[in-house]
């Protein structure tokens, strides 16, 4: 017969920790993007030049909708291939799409008493 042997009981063992990591303040930037801020990212400007865009894209797929031809039988291409369709809703549309882009990027003010 073998012998056994008894281990010793084991003995709580200290967990070796690291030290915590050192947390520096943030720097206080002011921005808009904040919680709690009630500022707005655009200014009334930039809304208006975006709601003007936004007409104007509006206005040029109302130019170029339609087509419809009034007798079934008969093909009429002067009807959806004119100068209004074709050529000036996509004029109107692109210009809709630079005034909402220019409406974005346009930078509004920023007020000085924000500081306090």
């Amino acid at each position: 017969m073998a012998k056994q042997q008894q281990r010793p009981a084991p003995q709580p063992q200290q967990r070796k920790t690291a030290p915590a990591p050192v947390r520096r303040p943030a720097e206080k930037k002011e921005s808009i993007f904040s919680a709690g801020s009630n500022e707005l990212i655009f200014g009334r400007q930039n809304f208006i030049l975006m709601g003007i865009g936004l007409a104007l894209v509006l206005i040029g797929l109302a130019t170029m909708s339609g087509g419809a031809m009034p007798d079934p039988n008969k093909w009429e291409p002067e009807r959806i291939y004119s100068f209004t369709r074709i050529t000036l809703a996509p004029i109107i549309m692109v210009a809709g799409f630079v005034t909402v882009a220019v409406g974005i990027f346009k930078r509004t003010p920023v007020a000085n008493n924000s500081e306090a």
